[in-house]
């Protein structure tokens, strides 16, 4: 009966404990734990899952409230996912041995200070998809082994330089979809070992450089949906940067010196732009790029050596340009690393000029759908070394000049993928395929 009486009355005395001394005295903290260690271990709330040898619990879309205090107090992994919590203030103190918290699709609207001051172990804190709106210092203190922060689909707007100080070991941080639009200098002070930043689905108008300057360590940057117009020299402080998505904004112009210390970047989307040309100045300084994708932009025409530098690049994507038109013969010309290629969805691209691909001896991958071709020459590339060939929904026409693509697809020793290749033209021979 005492043992009985001890484990019904402990939660109360623990809220008497936490209602007289809301700053959380050590004495209350030890009777937390005692209470804690007496009884949490068999505790397990309705709509939970709990395993007590990991020990974890998840507890995701339970139409909890609030963070359950009574949990086995050694639990290394905690999901909250999917709940209405709307505050953590007072509740996470009993679990210093964390690793893993998901608290995202709450309800959360602000973190006060000293919330986590016990997770000295956390590595993972997941935070997306609530209301967070307000970020103060030491919002995150004791947060010294998190090396990942999810806070995407908030409301954040500023980003205060001090309340990241306290993640010496952060190296991820999730920002995307908030309301961000200006990021000062020293916003990353004491978590310069960052090596993953995404600013995705912003506000931003300029590239938040000064705040960039002293990531040595970063990697991958994205800015993808944002309101950018333009890159200035020097936009990018970051030398180790090896991955930068710049996508679906409105850049219409990139000054030379944009990517000028950019030495290591190996990948670069620069799709759904206004770029009326290939920025072939600026892509001078990529010397390590591998892969490059500037579709989706007002570029018309590729004009000679217009990827001059990028001696290293092994996939290139231009598709979806209403206007390109013109193809220069020696456009890819000092590309002889070329693996994969995407010219696609160029309704104004009616041919490609003789030479076009004869500078690709490493080319597997040839992607060509929906253009405006009506034929194909025999001498622009060794057809029989591709592995994929994509020329749907072009108007061909199936005379004697793409009998050779017929011979080709129809051999049977032929190693080369090209589904559903038809004839547009003559009328006698329309939907006729050419392809296996």
């Amino acid at each position: 009966m005492q043992g009985r009486h001890f484990a019904l009355s402990g939660p109360l005395r623990l809220r008497l404990c936490l209602a007289v001394s809301p700053e959380t005295t050590m004495a209350c903290r030890w009777l937390a734990w005692l209470i804690l260690a007496a009884s949490a271990r068999a505790f397990c709330p309705s709509g939970c899952s709990c395993d007590d040898d990991g020990p974890s619990a998840r507890c995701v879309g339970a139409g909890v409230n609030v963070v359950p205090i009574l949990f086995n107090p050694g639990l290394r992994r905690l999901n909250l996912a999917h709940n209405a919590i709307n505050s953590v203030t007072q509740t996470l103190v009993f679990f210093d041995q964390l690793e893993e918290l998901d608290l995202s699709h709450n309800l959360l609207s602000s973190l006060a200070s000293r919330n986590f001051e016990e997770q000295r172990r956390l590595r993972e804190l997941r935070l997306a998809h609530n209301n967070i709106s307000l970020l103060i210092p030491g919002a995150f203190r004791g947060l010294t082994s998190l090396a990942l922060l999810d806070l995407g689909h908030n409301g954040l707007s500023d980003l205060p330089p001090a309340v990241l100080g306290d993640m010496p070991r952060l190296t991820v941080l999730l920002l995307m979809h908030n309301k961000l639009h200006v990021l000062v200098r020293h916003t990353f002070h004491g978590c310069l070992g960052l090596e993953v930043l995404d600013l995705c689905d912003n506000y931003f108008r300029h590239t938040p450089t000064p705040a960039l300057e002293g990531l040595e360590a970063l990697r991958v940057l994205q800015l993808c949906r944002n309101r950018l117009t333009l890159l200035e020299g020097g936009a990018f402080p970051t030398p180790a940067l090896t991955s930068l998505s710049l996508q679906s904004n409105s850049i219409d112009h990139i000054d030379d010196a944009a990517f000028l210390r950019l030495k290591a970047l190996q990948k670069l989307n620069l799709n759904d732009n206004l770029l009326r040309d290939v920025p072939s100045a600026a892509l001078d300084s990529l010397v390590a790029l591998e892969n490059l994708h500037i579709g989706r932009n007002k570029i018309t025409s590729l004009e000679a050596q217009a990827f001059r530098s990028l001696l290293s690049l092994e996939f290139l994507e231009v598709s979806r340009c209403p206007r390109l038109s013109r193809l220069h013969p020696e456009a890819l010309s000092l590309c002889p690393q070329l693996r994969s290629l995407t010219l696609s969805h160029n309704p104004s691209l009616r041919r490609l000029p003789r030479g076009l691909l004869a500078h690709l001896p490493r080319l597997r991958n040839l992607d060509l759908r929906a253009n405006s071709l009506q034929t194909l020459g025999t001498s622009d590339v060794a057809w029989r070394s591709l592995a994929n060939l994509d020329l749907r929904d072009n108007p061909f026409v199936c005379n004697c000049s793409v009998k050779w693509l017929a011979d080709l697809l129809s051999a049977s020793n032929a190693s080369i993928s090209a589904p559903d290749l038809q004839c547009a033209a003559p009328p006698k021979l329309r939907a006729l395929y050419l392809s296996r």
